[in-house]
């Protein structure tokens, strides 16, 4: 088994306290100036979904006064908003399950059960999960049962409205998912800090409604899948999930396998086709990879190759040791033997679209 580390490049001093952060460390050095204070608090904000799971201490040694304020502040809204999504989901997941219907939670929604120390430490626009195809109708119906309305978002007002059932049922009839299913949550029990950050913080209002008053609301957003892509089928993922027992439920859950390859192609396919979107997803993978023993780990690859994602896999492992983590002896050899295409290979036939590390900067 080779070495258990792989040598790269360091990253651009810029890049460093959002990479440390990312990996859930401090930045090093003294406070930032002013420039860099906002710059690191900007690439946050983008970041937003990590927020949760930052100690609110852990930035006041790097941001000037006013932006670690402002980073409290929303750190603070985020997880309010996040736990609202868990508690406003809740019932949903408990009809899936009265129900009978096998389903797992994905992305951020799973991310939050399996790798963090309470799921609303990760946090998401709205809550993933999958279902076959037999029941995705059934699933819908318990979804509109629970409170949830079929909703398309209003870009100029930033709301949800009813949604148009005949362009919805075009779009539907060409994606992998339904259409957004929203709720709208009206939280009473929000701490007078939490109220108070809510309302002196503009940029948390893109989470909360009405936010200056004293009934700040938010929405619940229920993301159905009946597939993964429209290249990758959700009946593998299915058929390995399980359930996660909680105090007075259970969450159905992908494996590690099947999370971490769908964890992959999400990372490197955002970043490639959209500069400067999804870095927040290496937290996820910070954490995923220990915790792949060797049997799992190739399972995970055996799923990326056989939806020609090999090179895919490589160009995010390889930037891992930029976030201080060790890796697997069983994780550098994959990276060594995929760093060589086979011979004869074209880029475009094998998925590679290059290095994603430029692009997640927003670099060309």
């Amino acid at each position: 088994m080779s070495s258990q580390t792989v040598m790269v490049q360091a990253e651009h001093p810029s890049e460093a306290p959002l990479v440390r952060l990312l990996a859930g460390q401090a930045p090093q050095g003294e406070t930032l100036c002013a420039d860099g204070s906002a710059t690191l608090l900007a690439s946050l904000f983008a970041n937003w979904q990590i927020l949760p799971a930052l100690a609110p201490t852990l930035l006041e040694p790097t941001l000037v006064e006013q932006d670690h304020a402002r980073f409290v502040r929303a750190r603070l809204a985020v997880t309010a908003f996040v736990q609202a999504q868990v508690a406003g989901c809740a019932g949903f997941l408990a009809a899936l399950d009265a129900a009978g219907i096998r389903y797992a939670l994905l992305k951020g929604a799973a991310a939050g059960c399996l790798l963090y120390p309470a799921r609303h430490l990760r946090g998401a626009w709205e809550f993933d999960l999958g279902v076959g195809w037999d029941d995705l109708e059934q699933a819908e119906a318990l979804a509109l049962d629970c409170g949830f309305h079929q909703a398309q978002r209003d870009p100029e007002r930033g709301r949800f409205v009813r949604a148009d059932r005949d362009l919805r049922a075009i779009v539907e009839e060409s994606h992998f998912e339904l259409g957004f299913l929203a709720r709208r949550l009206l939280v009473t029990n929000l701490s007078d800090e939490t109220r108070a950050a809510i309302r002196d913080e503009p940029w948390t209002h893109q989470f909360w409604h009405d936010a200056t008053t004293d009934a700040p609301w938010c929405y619940a957003v229920v993301d159905i899948h009946h597939k993964l892509s429209l290249d990758i089928e959700l009946d593998g993922l299915l058929a390995c999930s399980w359930q996660k027992a909680y105090p007075d439920h259970v969450i159905g859950l992908p494996d590690f396998a099947w999370f971490g390859a769908h964890l992959v192609f999400k990372l490197y396919w955002e970043s490639v086709h959209t500069y400067g979107k999804g870095f927040y997803q290496y937290a996820d993978l910070i954490r995923l990879v220990p915790l792949l023993d060797p049997i799992t780990f190739l399972r995970m690859v055996s799923i990326l190759r056989e939806h020609n994602l090999t090179a895919a896999a490589y160009h995010v492992f390889k930037h891992l040791p930029r976030f201080g983590l060790t890796l697997p002896g069983h994780v550098a050899d994959f990276i060594a033997e995929a760093a060589v295409p086979p011979p004869g290979t074209d880029p475009i036939d094998t998925n590679d679209l290059g290095d994603l590390w430029p692009k997640l900067w927003n670099r060309r």
